[in-house]
């Protein structure tokens, strides 16, 4: 019998972040002022950072 726990994978998931007060207000004013979703942003910024790294990885592989 499956655990309760056992569920399909979600394609969305929750990451707590913390940040300074200042930076948070900012983040929060700006995306309010642009009517977007910070979780967008977040997504989009997390998306090109690891897109970063995997290119260094492969750069470094490749020397």
């Amino acid at each position: 019998m499956p655990c309760q726990n056992d569920e399909m994978a979600k394609p969305e998931d929750t990451v707590k972040l913390v940040i300074g007060k200042q930076l948070k207000i900012r983040f929060k004013s700006l995306c309010v002022q642009s009517e977007t979703d910070m979780s967008s942003i977040a997504k989009e910024l997390i998306a090109a950072w690891c897109d970063e790294q995997e290119r260094k990885q492969a750069a470094q592989k490749d020397q």
